[in-house]
């Protein structure tokens, strides 16, 4: 394949694909085979002129090599064409169907790692067992709806558990700067469960709060008809050890017992406390990690739209934005944005007032959203593996007794300025289907993390300048932005106990659904000892 990067067209204008391959090319229309569209971006830096950028895939009659050195054009190259599956991208590594016929492998949690690492374990010839502390996707999102709604918060079945994953109640992004071809090929299995085909093209690829449980669906359906298992609405309490090596797991729920395994992979999400305490009582090495909290800040997305993009576009998609400072050697930055979204009611733990943000594929609510994050580290919540976690629990708990709900204590941001609870909304009304509670989030976080908050905005409002707007809405507490806990593996993906595999965001070695989802992969090769 022949690609063709950096095609220009104006935003709004419909791009002739075949002709700007043949004029960047030179090449007769008869010698062209089939076009394919490989990148799609928007390019901003001269609005309100905007334009698409594109990259081509050609494939052709003649000599690939001959018609490149022809062109003598830097942005056109010979290229190999992109994964269209995760089977695709296993068989172009080389790796044997049949490495691990018939060996039957734990996965604990259905989240993205989990998932791909059950769909890549099949493909080797193992029967995966997945287990699932939640329900299925179907009934995890029904019970979801109700809790938005007012219903009783379910431990084992929420915003952060359940098949899916946390990721599924979010924008669904999966644009990564992890590169490599397993991301890439995960995008692509997302793509054909349901995703769509733009997944493979989109710079910034997202699924939608919306199709996610039918995407995870798909895949679990592909797992079972590859003999794949799953045990859902049951727990890991316990593992069995002997001479430093992993030998069976100790089930509750509906699939209570113990499950006699050599291997596991360890993909349980970044709210799994229960699980880290439990590990961390056995004796498994692990250790604290930075992360970052703070809150979820909601504008009117059709102002976001008019910074970004300098007029009123109707035929753009909602704006986004993605900013980061350091403010007095602290850093804060934004981070799953959400545009045209919302914020939801993330708790797991009862007591605990947790905020997010997801949207729909069609981006098209009335707000944008996006936490607003401080880094935090082992200077400011101790040396401990686990005082992160507890750091986590303690301002979720301050936010909790602030709104007496799990609806997010709610402040305008000219209020928090000023440290004042807000008495009545201004431009923004917050989108929190659960509600929210005028409170003073000041109360919710530690003070720098406040101040700190409070300094970025002014600086992130040179770009957009609605952005330390004082009637935008702050939420809190945005605390589960990643894990605080590193899971210690080796170079073969092996924890300190020999067979139990830590694996993706949970475990801290990813962020967020596609390199998790790539981890998931890589833990799963290692099984069959590949190392990618």
């Amino acid at each position: 394949m022949i690609r063709i990067d950096g095609i220009s067209v104006k935003a709004g204008d419909t791009p002739d694909f075949e002709g700007l391959a043949l004029r960047a090319l030179h090449i007769r229309k008869q010698d062209i085979v089939k076009i394919v569209l490989l990148k799609r971006s928007l390019d901003c830096r001269k609005k309100p002129d905007l334009y698409h950028v594109y990259s081509l895939g050609a494939e052709v009659r003649g000599d690939e090599n001959r018609i490149v050195r022809a062109c003598r054009n830097a942005k056109v190259r010979v290229a190999e064409a992109p994964v269209d599956s995760l089977e695709d991208y296993l068989s172009r590594i080389g790796a044997p169907k049949g490495a691990l016929s018939g060996k039957k492998i734990a996965v604990v949690g259905s989240g993205p790692a989990g998932l791909f690492a059950a769909l890549t374990l099949a493909y080797l010839g193992a029967k995966p067992v997945v287990i699932e502390r939640g329900p299925n996707v179907e009934e995890r999102a029904a019970k979801v709806e109700r809790f938005f709604a007012g219903g009783e918060l379910d431990e084992e079945c929420n915003v952060q558990f359940g098949e899916g994953g946390a990721g599924t109640f979010s924008d669904g992004k999966l644009n990564t700067g992890i590169g490599g071809g397993a991301a890439g090929a995960v995008v692509a299995e997302f793509a054909k469960n349901g995703g769509g085909e733009e997944l493979k093209y989109e710079n910034k690829p997202h699924i939608g709060t919306d199709l996610l449980p039918v995407v995870v669906a798909g895949i679990r359906l592909k797992i079972i008809a590859m003999g794949g298992e799953f045990y859902f609405n049951t727990k890991v309490t316990d593992i069995g050890v002997r001479g430093g090596k992993l030998t069976s797991l100790t089930l509750e729920g509906e699939r209570s017992g113990v499950l006699e395994t050599e291997r596991a992979i360890l993909a349980v999400g970044h709210s799994a406390r229960d699980v880290y305490e439990n590990l961390y009582m056995r004796g498994v090495d692990m250790t604290s990690k930075p992360f970052a909290v703070g809150v979820r800040i909601e504008h009117l997305q059709k102002d976001i739209n008019f910074a970004q993009y300098g007029a009123v576009r109707s035929d753009l998609p909602a704006a986004d934005y993605k900013f980061a400072a350091q403010v007095e050697g602290r850093g804060c930055y934004t981070f799953c944005m959400c545009p045209g979204g919302e914020v939801v009611a993330a708790a797991s733990e009862k007591g605990g007032c947790v905020v997010n943000g997801m949207s729909n594929r069609a981006r098209s609510g009335e707000n944008a959203n996006s936490a607003l994050i401080v880094t935090v580290n082992s200077a400011d919540f101790g040396d401990g593996a686990l005082d992160g976690v507890a750091f986590q629990r303690m301002w979720e708990r301050a936010a909790f007794a602030a709104s007496g709900d799990y609806a997010p204590p709610a402040q305008l941001l000219g209020d928090f300025k000023a440290k004042k609870v807000s008495s009545a909304l201004r431009e923004v009304t917050p989108s929190c289907k659960r509600g929210y509670k005028f409170a003073d989030i000041n109360a919710c976080l530690p003070p720098y993390v406040c101040k700190t908050i409070v300094q970025a905005t002014d600086i992130f409002a040179k770009k957009i300048p609605v952005f330390n707007s004082a009637g935008s809405v702050l939420s809190g507490v945005e605390t589960r932005t990643s894990s605080p806990v590193r899971i210690i593996r080796d170079e073969k993906c092996d924890s300190s106990v020999y067979g139990l595999m830590p694996c993706g965001e949970g475990a801290g070695y990813a962020g967020g659904i596609t390199s998790s989802a790539a981890d998931g992969v890589r833990v799963a090769l290692a099984c069959a000892g590949i190392y990618i």
